[in-house]
């Protein structure tokens, strides 16, 4: 079949064959490690005058045969009372060739120990291996294969620039091979990267999926690779019998682990997206394998290929298609629950324990450690919802994660998350983690302007905490039910739950609460047309949000004096805000931030008669607006609509909407640079 992809790979070998006599290539099965060999092979043809030889060790179940498949592939016989291995190196002394040794890892030891004497026995022999783990031996240089590179599952398929992805190609080539009238088409596009994406990209499996459509549709196979070991058989009758199934392609990896790394490659299921270390260590030592020997199992799977590593960022993961089989495994082991317990107690104390660090100077560095560990909270809060003890584990990790949300512009995720834990039939009906639970719940709600919903949610809460006699829980949801209500248009309701939030908070003397009331407070003043005494009440809130070193506080503090400016019509103080609020939202990438940032620009824009800017802000802000899941409160939309409509009138319907429509179409940093490079010149 034809080699397809692995320029770059091919070039990059040829080079490290040339720098070490000893090269191993080392992945996972079915990573495509002897067809590189060959095709290097191949390449490097006329470099070897005594030839190039192949020999394949897959076959082999005895490893006492190394030596003489060797020398069968060589032609060298064995003479009377000598060893092979000495009628090896006696024929390879002098000569200038190139051995590969196809498949090592299940008989690595002898290998090692035969290469080691051929390559002392004749300085012209060069030996090209490989295996899932390295030989080990001196002078060894190995050679990471990688999957082949498939599409992004958020980047747009243009069904012309798909083929630029080798695993797309081979997935295409292989499944015309099954069935000539087979083509890449806009129909089946996002089904052909979608099959690549989620088999990692291993070609031996899209090998065995592109087979099936001779009876399925790609449309069809991707829909069935939840259940990708039943579906991906039917390989190569000739091939190996551990290359005609995706299982059995595992089956031989696994077969070759000891004891204790089989344990511990089991329970490496429970984790999604990848892990630390010290993640590692707390979810899956216990019985056989004690937490310090950890570390040693865990770089020996990654020495066999079964675990893939980022030495730069410490973190650790298992190629989907792995983990499934691994997860398989840990079932049936019995052995589930408990390692799923245990990920579950490490990761609600993870993010119990960085929660304070999204305020302050570690906000952008936290923000980035939630962002790897995302997958994992998802699946731990999954495993909560499934198991009746661990319903108050997971109103602590909406509590914990509820910033996070609004940060990364992910409410619609985190009201999915939040509303199931607070729906959760076998959870706690009272306490201080449903309580707490409740409010975040509201206050997601009230931020996506769903405040029916956020109201109920928020009653409850507060009956709760008084009745807990929780007066700063009490005051954070008065000022929550203060927003429901001002979003509903009940600005006497909004008034009186602000006013006992904020003197509740003054008794305590907690400033982020003081900071948060007369946020709220000053809003219902802004959105009535009385600046004046709104605009104290945003200053305090940025002085205490720099006391609390809050960047993302700051810069809503830093927003609403804008609108303000705006609204007295003051474009440098206005323009200096903003400023220092790109500079912030530069820093911890907040959407939400962001989205206002548009916002208040639109009105600048607008005050500078710069029309066709304001709409092109107006669009982009609409567009992370429909990302995020955030709608403005009315105290902003009050700001926004006028200008937006005074926009309109300016330009025209037709100018105003190829505006709107260029800004909708800037990605995220770019309209931050645009805007940032637009405030400079003021």
């Amino acid at each position: 079949t034809s080699f397809i992809g692995r320029e770059r790979e091919i070039d990059d070998a040829k080079k490290a064959l040339g720098a070490a006599r000893l090269l191993t290539l080392v992945g996972a099965g079915g990573i495509g490690k002897t067809r590189l060999s060959l095709q290097v092979a191949a390449d490097v043809l006329d470099d070897y005058p005594d030839g190039v030889w192949f020999v394949e060790l897959a076959p082999l179940t005895d490893e006492r045969l190394v030596a003489h498949a060797v020398a069968t592939v060589l032609g060298v016989k064995e003479q009377t009372g000598r060893q092979v291995i000495e009628a090896l190196v006696k024929h390879v002394a002098d000569r200038c060739l190139l051995l590969i040794f196809d498949n090592c890892e299940h008989v690595v030891q002898t290998c090692a120990d035969l290469v080691k004497k051929l390559l002392e026995a004749g300085s012209d022999v060069r030996i090209l291996a490989s295996s899932r783990e390295p030989l080990r031996i001196s002078g060894e240089m190995t050679f990471p294969v990688p999957a082949l590179s498939v599409p992004g599952s958020q980047e747009p398929l243009a069904v012309e620039a798909l083929p630029q992805y080798p695993a797309v190609r081979l997935f295409v080539d292989r499944a015309a091979a099954a069935r000539p009238t087979f083509s890449l088409t806009p129909d089946n596009a996002r089904a052909v990267a979608d099959i690549c994406q989620r088999l990692d990209g291993i070609p031996l499996a899209i090998e065995l999926a592109a087979v099936r459509v001779r009876a399925l549709s790609v449309e069809n196979i991707a829909s069935r690779l939840n259940d990708r070991f039943h579906l991906l058989t039917g390989g190569n009758r000739t091939a190996l019998p551990r290359q005609q199934t995706l299982r059995a392609l595992i089956d031989w990896s696994y077969d070759l682990l000891s004891e204790k790394e089989r344990i511990l490659f089991c329970r490496l299921a429970v984790f999604a997206g990848g892990w630390t270390l010290n993640a590692a260590e707390a979810a899956c030592a216990g019985g056989d394998i004690a937490e310090r020997d950890v570390l040693d199992l865990l770089a020996d799977l990654v020495d066999k290929s079964l675990v893939t590593t980022t030495v730069e960022s410490g973190r650790y993961g298992l190629l989907e298609t792995v983990r499934q089989y691994a997860d398989e495994r840990l079932t049936q082991s019995n052995e589930g629950d408990a390692t799923r317990s245990r990920h579950v107690d490490f990761y609600l104390a993870f993010v119990e324990q960085v929660a304070p660090d999204l305020f302050g100077k570690k906000q952008a560095t936290t923000l980035q450690h939630l962002d790897f560990e995302r997958e994992n909270i998802l699946s731990a809060h999954g495993w909560c919802l499934r198991n009746k003890g661990l319903a108050e584990q997971d109103y602590r990790f909406v509590h914990a994660i509820k910033h996070y949300w609004f940060m990364r512009g992910l409410l619609n995720l985190g009201h999915r998350v939040t509303t199931e834990a607070v729906l959760n039939p076998d959870g706690p009906t009272t306490g201080i983690g449903r309580c707490k639970a409740l409010w975040v719940a509201g206050q997601i709600c009230s931020f996506m302007g769903r405040y029916d919903e956020a109201q109920e949610f928020l009653q409850d809460s507060l009956s709760m905490a008084r009745c807990l006699s929780d007066t700063r829980l009490v005051a954070v949801v008065l000022t929550t039910l203060s927003l429901a209500s001002f979003g509903k248009g009940d600005h006497a309701a909004a008034r009186m739950f602000s006013r006992e939030a904020l003197q509740i908070a003054e008794q305590s003397g907690n400033k982020r609460q003081i900071a948060s009331s007369c946020n709220g407070l000053a809003q219902l003043l802004r959105s009535e047309g009385d600046i004046e005494r709104a605009e104290p009440l945003y200053e305090r809130v940025v002085t205490l949000a720099r006391e609390l070193g809050d960047a993302e506080l700051t810069a809503v503090g830093l927003l609403n004096l804008a609108m303000v400016a705006i609204a007295r019509h003051s474009i440098q103080r206005a323009s200096n805000l903003l400023r220092e609020v790109f500079v912030i939202v530069a820093d911890t990438a907040s959407r939400s931030a962001v989205q206002s940032a548009l916002d208040v620009s639109v009105g600048l824009a607008c005050l500078r008669r710069e029309w066709s800017r304001a709409a092109r802000y107006w669009g982009a802000a609409q567009a992370l607006s429909n990302t995020i899941g955030v709608q403005r409160d009315p105290a902003d939309e009050a700001f926004v609509a006028p200008m937006v409509a005074e926009t309109r009138r300016a330009l025209g319907a037709t100018r105003f909407s190829a505006a709107e429509a260029s800004g909708r179409e800037l990605p995220f940093q770019a309209a931050v640079a645009d805007a940032q490079a637009w405030l400079s010149t003021m």
